[in-house]
C-alpha cells in the first residue's frame, strides 16, 4: 500500500470526547514497543506560538549539533510537513515503514487502523520514526489542548513548555480561560521541567504552577527579557542578555515565543548539562522558518499567516502596524465557522483597504459568501469580494501599486485553499 493510499484511508475525525481514549492509546504505544521511552521529549502546548517556538528550538538544537525530530500540526500543503527530521520532512518511505510497524501491532491484538484517528496515527508514527533515527531530542507539539490530546500518551517528557494560552476551541477545552489553561496544564507529566511564557495572565500562571506541583514536576520558568531592535518584513532583530540575534521568523510577537525557547534551553542545560552557545543560537534562529506562520514573500509583497483566533489576529495587526506600510494591505481571508470570526474581523478590518473572502479547505469552513456578508455587516464601505477561484491573482490585480501588500490569513486551511507559495 502506497503512502498516498494510506493517507486517503485514515479517519480524519476527532475522538477527543472519549474519556477512555488515552488509556487505549497508551496500550497501543506498548504494543509498538514504547518508542517514547527511548526519546528525550520536549512537549510544547499553548493556544498560539507552538509552531514558531518549536521551529526556533529545533533549529538552535540542530545548530548545536543535535539530531532533532519535530512533530507539528496542522500541515499547510503536504501532510509530511508534520514530521521534521534533521531539517527535512519525513520521507514517504520512512513514514510507511513506521506505519506498517503500527499496523502489525494492531492486527496482532485484533485491532485495525480504523481504531485510530488520523492525528493519533501520525503521533505514533512520529514517535516510531524518531526512535528509528535515534534522535537526541523529540519535540512534540500538542494538537488540541493537553489533557486528552494524543501527544499526552507519552509516559514522560523531559520538558513541558507553554506558549501563549488564550480562548480557542471552547466547545472542547472549556468556556473560560481558566478551564482552557487547566486542560492544557494536565499535559504535565511527573518529573518534567515546566516552563512558560511568563506574560500569561496571572490566573493561567497560577494554574500551571499549581498543576506542576500536584504532578510532582518542577517549575523551571524564569524571566527572559527579549528586546525588539527592528521589526520589518525582512525579519525580526532582537537582543537577549546583551547579545544581538536576527530571526528568520517575522513579527514582534515572536519575542514571547523566543522567551520560551530560551527557557527550554536553560531547562535542557539544567537536565543534561549541555551549554547552548551564542553562535549556535544565532545560526539556529536565523534558519528557523515555518510554512504559513508570518511567511513573507518580499519580491511579490505577500504575507501568509495562519492567524485563526483573536490573539493571533492581534499579533498580525501589531506587526503590520510596526512595519508602517505606505499603503493599507488587501486582505484575503477565510475562516472556520466554529471560530469567533466576528471578533477577528473587528481586529483586522480597520487595517486593510479591501477584503477578498475565500472558503478554507476544511469541512468546518465558513463559505466565502457568508464571510463576505459578515464583513459588510461590520463595515459597509469596505470593498469585499467573495472569490474561491484563484483569489490571489484577483488580489494582485486589485493593487493600487506593485508594492501594496496582500495578506492571506484566517486559517492554515485558508492558506491551503489559496496557495501561491513561492
Amino acid at each position: 500500500m502506497t503512502y498516498q493510499t494510506i493517507q486517503q484511508q485514515l479517519d480524519k475525525g476527532w475522538r477527543v470526547f472519549d474519556p477512555n481514549r488515552l488509556t487505549f492509546l497508551r496500550q497501543v504505544l506498548q504494543w509498538v514497543g514504547q518508542p517514547d521511552q527511548d526519546l528525550t521529549i520536549i512537549q510544547i502546548a499553548g493556544t498560539n506560538g507552538k509552531g514558531s517556538t518549536g521551529a526556533m528550538l529545533r533549529e538552535v538544537l540542530r545548530a548545536h549539533g543535535e539530531t532533532v525530530g519535530h512533530f507539528a500540526s496542522p500541515a499547510v500543503f503536504n501532510d509530511r510537513e508534520q514530521i521534521w527530521l534533521n531539517g527535512q520532512f519525513v520521507t514517504e518511505t520512512a513514514w510507511v515503514t513506521a506505519y506498517h510497524q503500527l499496523l502489525q501491532a494492531l492486527v496482532a491484538h485484533d485491532r485495525t487502523i480504523d481504531d485510530l484517528s488520523y492525528f493519533e496515527v501520525w503521533t505514533i508514527v512520529a514517535l516510531l520514526v524518531f526512535q528509528a533515527e535515534h534522535v537526541t531530542y523529540a519535540i512534540l507539539e500538542a494538537g488540541l489542548g493537553g489533557r486528552d490530546d494524543a501527544t499526552h500518551m507519552v509516559g514522560q517528557a523531559a520538558v513541558v513548555a507553554y506558549t501563549e494560552i488564550g480562548l480557542d476551541h471552547q466547545n472542547i477545552l472549556g468556556q473560560t480561560l481558566a478551564e482552557i489553561a487547566q486542560n492544557k496544564a494536565d499535559l504535565i507529566t511527573p518529573g518534567a521541567l515546566v516552563v512558560s511564557d511568563l506574560a500569561q495572565p496571572a490566573e493561567v500562571l497560577t494554574i500551571l504552577k499549581t498543576t506542576t506541583q500536584a504532578k510532582q514536576a518542577t517549575w523551571a520558568a524564569q524571566p527572559v527579557t527579549v528586546t525588539v531592535r527592528q521589526d520589518t518584513p525582512a525579519g525580526l532583530a532582537v537582543s537577549v542578555a546583551g547579545e544581538h540575534y536576527q530571526l528568520g521568523l517575522v513579527g514582534a510577537f515572536q519575542r514571547r515565543n523566543l522567551s520560551v525557547v530560551w527557557q527550554i534551553l536553560a531547562a535542557l542545560d539544567q537536565r543534561d548539562q549541555v551549554m547552548f552557545d551564542v553562535a549556535a543560537r544565532r545560526r539556529g534562529l536565523a534558519q528557523a522558518q515555518m510554512l504559513g506562520r508570518m511567511q513573507v514573500d518580499q519580491t511579490r509583497h505577500i504575507l501568509w499567516d495562519g492567524a485563526h483566533n483573536e490573539d493571533a489576529a492581534q499579533g498580525l495587526v501589531a506587526s503590520l502596524t510596526n512595519w508602517a506600510l505606505p499603503e493599507r494591505p488587501i486582505l484575503v481571508l477565510g475562516v472556520l465557522a466554529d471560530k469567533n470570526y466576528h471578533q477577528m474581523l473587528n481586529i483586522l478590518l480597520p487595517l486593510v483597504s479591501a477584503v477578498i473572502t475565500v472558503t478554507p479547505n476544511n469541512p468546518r469552513a465558513l463559505s466565502a459568501t457568508a464571510l463576505a456578508e459578515a464583513v459588510q455587516a461590520i463595515d459597509a464601505n469596505l470593498p469585499v469580494t467573495a472569490m474561491d477561484q484563484d483569489p490571489l491573482t484577483y488580489a494582485m490585480a486589485q493593487r493600487t501599486s506593485p508594492s501594496q501588500y496582500i495578506v492571506v490569513a484566517g486559517s492554515f486551511y485558508t492558506l491551503n485553499a489559496v496557495g501561491g507559495f513561492s
